[in-house]
């Protein structure tokens, strides 16, 4: 590949700006439709965010590991760096689980082990040490094959206690008998009405792959060829997965919490018709203007994650006088006061959330006008 693409940090930073955009609007009671999850089976626009950060993930470690993978020397204390790297994250997710930690002894027998960032950590950890630990392109893609058979395996199995056996429903999946006996109903996340968690350990499995598919495209767009030919047949590629997804949802629903293989090979393709768009209009037409902010979005994008969770949860927990006297969150007196007010209730929610984008650009941008790039 001649040189780095631009087209791959914008749209890593793209990916980040919408994820902190959709976990951070002024009312959750308030949201333009595209801009919610899908409820359990389908998808919309919001469901394309979490897997197109996994398959960046996946094209960074194409790109970071290329020059180290050939020292055997390296590859060994290459593997200690990976899992040095998948505990700082892993861990990352736990302290944003259980911010601010005022819950006592009470807290911690009902923290929610699983989250974002461990679900990140342990798809870097799989694709990185299949990279490391075998050699050759035919391996890996066996590897990530088995990932999925593995998973559907898992999924479809004959019926354990009067769960699973194909059943992709919220209440009695594979992937959520196997969570409530590893881990017990009070650490899975409580927000579906059941215990549940949609990045539980199971469903990382698929997830993963989605990560193997983002280092393939690395490893292709690295080997030696014109890159508008590359384009073009990542485009078609990603034109016939996704009407290939969209057939298989006739199988297996497409489904982002359970992580079904029929949403791995729709977002994959969505993923690669999105990237050859931006790869033709930023790195081969040269419209490099409105590329800066998104670049330094994805410069530091663990510091706006964790960042941008903890000043959610700081906006929820003070308490501010509203109305009549009442208490009132200081997220809902800002939201109320400063959006709402004038630009309605769904417009002020959306504009909570640009602003909350841009606050953090602001940030951002100092760090990357200092050449500070926090690592881990």
């Amino acid at each position: 590949m001649p040189g780095r693409l631009i087209s791959l940090d914008a749209f890593r930073g793209l990916t980040v700006a919408m994820m902190i955009l959709v976990n951070n609007p002024g009312s959750w009671a308030h949201i333009y439709p595209p801009l919610r999850h899908a409820r359990w089976h389908g998808w919309t626009p919001t469901d394309l965010v979490f897997p197109f950060f996994l398959f960046i993930v996946g094209v960074a470690i194409s790109l970071s590991f290329a020059r180290r993978l050939g020292d055997d020397g390296y590859r060994s204390a290459l593997v200690g760096k990976v899992v040095r790297r998948t505990v700082l994250i892993f861990l990352m997710g736990l302290f944003l689980n259980g911010f601010p930690f005022t819950g006592g002894q009470e807290q911690w027998a009902s923290l929610r082990l699983w989250g974002v960032l461990q679900r990140i950590a342990l798809c870097y950890l799989m694709t990185a040490m299949t990279v490391i630990l075998i050699r050759g392109t035919r391996g890996r893609i066996l590897v990530m094959a088995a990932l999925l058979v593995l998973y559907e395996a898992g999924m479809r199995l004959p019926l354990l206690d009067g769960w699973g056996g194909g059943s992709f429903a919220l209440e009695n999946n594979f992937a959520r008998w196997l969570d409530l006996q590893l881990w017990g109903a009070g650490h899975l996340y409580q927000g579906n009405g059941v215990p549940f968690d949609p990045e539980g350990l199971w469903s990382s499995l698929p997830a993963a792959g989605t990560t193997m598919l983002g280092f393939f495209t690395g490893e292709f767009l690295r080997r030696p060829g014109a890159l508008p030919v590359k384009l073009r047949r990542m485009a078609m590629v990603g034109g016939v997965a996704v009407v290939l997804g969209l057939l298989l949802h006739l199988v297996e629903p497409i489904n982002k919490q359970l992580w079904t293989s029929s949403y791995v090979v729709l977002t994959a393709g969505w993923a690669w018709l999105l990237l050859a768009l931006s790869a033709w209009a930023i790195d081969i037409q040269g419209w490099h203007r409105w590329t800066r902010p998104a670049v330094v979005f994805g410069s530091n994008a663990l510091v706006v994650f964790v960042g941008s969770g903890i000043l959610a949860r700081l906006l929820v927990m003070i308490k501010v006088a509203g109305t009549e006297g009442a208490t009132i969150t200081l997220k809902s007196w800002l939201y109320t006061r400063l959006f709402a007010s004038w630009a309605g209730s769904t417009n002020g929610s959306l504009l909570f959330a640009i602003i909350f984008i841009l606050f953090w650009l602001a940030i951002l941008w100092g760090l990357y006008a200092r050449r500070w790039f926090i690592r881990v």
